[in-house]
């Protein structure tokens, strides 16, 4: 890579960063300056307050002691950037195909008012949409389901754009946010683009604790912010992750937005040593070392990206003293695959595919990866779940070293999923 491909990629990150920031103060200035809301700290990538979740992956993590009723909620209300993470579908998006609307770290500009404010909330909404961005009624739409009438209503009293009603499967603008009291009815607000289609936006939510409004909320990505006033097709034209793409290919994109979800990471202290954490950081570093050899990136030059996506996004923080070793460390190599079966009593209510998953997860030294899939299932006096187990060892392992990575295995899953081991590992 030549020095002038090395300077216009970090220009371009560094450039896209700026932008992004400028946004997200954009966004805080109109509500905390203009509307009056607080300013709330956000959570880290790893939540300090929320104990249910690896990663923070909404600004709904900050909003809770609120909706819960724990911390009383200021009137206008209260307005945050919060950097997230979401990793629940990692497998999914770098094995079936890439999701153009799908970045696997971004940040989220949200704010929530109390549940008697939700036209003053929409209100403040408009003055956002108008003033800061630009936009007008007809560029911008509200898409909800027809029985949502408190958000239509305080839609409608705000805004004169277009109302959609049920565009979309009624579970669409329903969701859970991790506990067991709250719950959310949602509208969708969507910008019109320069070829005519409408693209999401973000959304306006009625928050519910036990079946009552809580609290009204909107949201919006900032990455998806970018891209929809860019009018770009993919979200990550917009961030500085997708500066460091080379030929536009799925494979490279995929590539980029592991490393920009590698930098916050490590940025945030996560290691491959982590109990939690780590076992997303080894997953995303496996695929990240898969992507670059596929790719024909070499160590050097797969780190070169990576410090161009650290110095925008991470500036000043050790990033590639840890990745450098791990990425190593999981580079592809010939491996020596161990097929064996594996019996297993269970507690009855084991659930045989969360056995399976949690084998895949468990990490042991020399071992590069394990694959679980369950073969059998047999209900007794006792529960017998088998388990098909391949191990992928280095060329040089021979057979008892793979059964003695079946007999840790093993152990493992007693430690965390109380079953016994049926028989000896032969």
């Amino acid at each position: 890579m030549t020095d002038a491909m090395t300077d216009a990629m970090t220009d371009l990150a560094h450039g896209r960063r700026e932008r992004l920031d400028r946004l997200g103060r954009d966004f805080l200035d109109h509500f905390t300056q203009a509307a009056g809301f607080a300013l709330l700290e956000p959570e880290p990538a790893i939540p300090h307050h929320d104990r249910t979740i690896l990663f923070t992956n909404s600004a709904v993590v900050p909003f809770k002691p609120f909706l819960l009723g724990e911390s009383a909620l200021p009137a206008p209300g209260v307005a945050v950037r919060q950097p997230c993470v979401r990793v629940h579908n990692l497998d999914e998006v770098f094995e079936e195909g890439f999701e153009t609307e799908f970045v696997l770290q971004f940040e989220m500009l949200g704010v929530l008012a109390p549940a008697a404010r939700a036209r003053a909330l929409v209100a403040a909404v408009a003055g956002y949409l108008t003033t800061t961005l630009g936009l007008d009624g007809p560029s911008v739409a509200f898409k909800a389901a027809h029985d949502d009438t408190d958000l239509c209503a305080a839609w409608e009293a705000g805004w004169t754009g277009p109302v959609l009603l049920d565009t979309e499967e009624r579970d669409y603008y329903r969701w859970g946010f991790g506990h067991p009291r709250l719950g959310g009815r949602g509208a969708t607000v969507a910008v019109r683009q320069a070829d005519g289609h409408l693209r999401d936006l973000g959304n306006l939510i009625a928050f519910e604790r036990d079946g009552e409004v809580a609290g009204y909320g909107f949201g919006i990505g900032l990455e998806t912010l970018a891209a929809c006033l860019d009018g770009s097709p993919w979200v990550l034209d917009c961030t500085p992750a997708g500066a460091v793409v080379g030929a536009r290919s799925s494979d490279e994109a995929k590539l980029a937005d592991l490393l920009g979800l590698l930098v916050r990471l490590y940025a945030a202290g996560v290691r491959t040593s982590s109990r939690a954490q780590g076992h997303v950081l080894r997953r995303a570093v496996s695929a990240t070392a898969r992507l670059a050899a596929g790719l024909g990136l070499d160590q050097a030059r797969l780190l070169h990206r990576l410090a161009v996506v650290a110095a925008a996004d991470a500036p000043g923080r050790d990033v590639l003293g840890p990745a450098g070793p791990d990425l190593e460390r999981y580079r592809p190599r010939e491996d020596s695959r161990h097929v064996h079966d594996l019996s297993f009593w269970c507690a009855d209510g084991t659930d045989p595919e969360a056995l399976s998953a949690t084998a895949a997860q468990v990490a042991l030294p020399g071992v590069h990866r394990i694959s679980a899939s369950v073969k059998d299932v047999w209900h007794g006096e006792r529960t017998s779940v088998t388990l098909a187990v391949a191990l992928d060892l280095p060329p040089s392992a021979d057979k008892p070293e793979a059964k003695q990575a079946l007999r840790a295995l093993a152990a493992r899953l007693g430690e965390r999923c109380g079953t016994e081991l049926r028989g000896e590992i032969r």
